[in-house]
C-alpha cells in the first residue's frame, strides 16, 4: 500500500497491533514531495499530509506525552502491516528534504 501515509502514536495503552492510528491515502505520494506535519500541543496531537489533517489524538494527563519524545520517519515493511509486498522490489529510497521543530 504505498500511496498510503500513517500518523501513529505508541504509548502503554496503545502500542505494537493495537497503537493509535490514522492514515490517508496519498495518490503517487512515492514520485512527489508532500509537507507533512504533526502540531502537538498540551490538549492535542494532529497529523496533516498537505495541511490535510488525517489524524488526531486528545492529549491528556492519562498519556505520558508531556514529556520528550521523538519522531520517527520510515519505510516500514513486511509483517501484517502496509500489505503484500511485490516479490520483484528490490529497494526503496526515503527523500527529506528538511525538518523543522518549533517550540
Amino acid at each position: 500500500n504505498q500511496d498510503v501515509i500513517y500518523g501513529t502514536v505508541h504509548h502503554p495503552g496503545a502500542f505494537a497491533g493495537n497503537a493509535d492510528g490514522g492514515n490517508l491515502m496519498v495518490s503517487g505520494v512515492s514520485t512527489d514531495f508532500h509537507v507533512y506535519k504533526l502540531e502537538w500541543t498540551a490538549t492535542d496531537i494532529k497529523f496533516f499530509v498537505d495541511d490535510q489533517q488525517f489524524h488526531q489524538v486528545a492529549n491528556d494527563a492519562t498519556l505520558p506525552f508531556d514529556k520528550d519524545f521523538f519522531f520517527i520517519m520510515n519505510i516500514a515493511m513486511g509483517g501484517d502491516f502496509g500489505g503484500v509486498i511485490d516479490p520483484s522490489f528490490v529497494e526503496s529510497t526515503m527523500e527529506v528534504d528538511y525538518i523543522r521543530v518549533y517550540q
